[in-house]
C-alpha cells in the first residue's frame, strides 16, 4: 500500500475506533443512569465530563449515536 493511502487507512481506522468507543460509553451512561447512578459517578467510571453525561441523558449530544 502506498504512503498516502495507508495513512488515510490508519486515520479512517482510528476514527472508526473512537466513535465506537463513544457510543459505548454513551449506551454505557444511559445503563448506569437507569440503576439510578449519579451523573458525576457515572462521568467518573466512563472518563467522560459529566456536562458530556448530562447532554447525553438530556438528548442533547448526538455524536456517538
Amino acid at each position: 500500500m502506498c504512503e498516502v493511502a495507508e495513512k488515510i487507512y490508519t486515520e479512517g481506522r482510528t476514527e472508526g475506533l473512537a466513535e465506537g468507543e463513544m457510543k459505548k460509553a454513551k449506551e454505557t451512561a444511559f445503563m448506569l443512569a437507569d440503576r439510578g447512578m449519579s451523573t458525576s459517578d457515572i462521568a467518573e467510571i466512563i472518563k467522560v465530563s459529566s456536562k458530556v453525561v448530562e447532554e447525553w441523558l438530556s438528548g442533547k449530544f448526538e455524536s456517538g449515536k
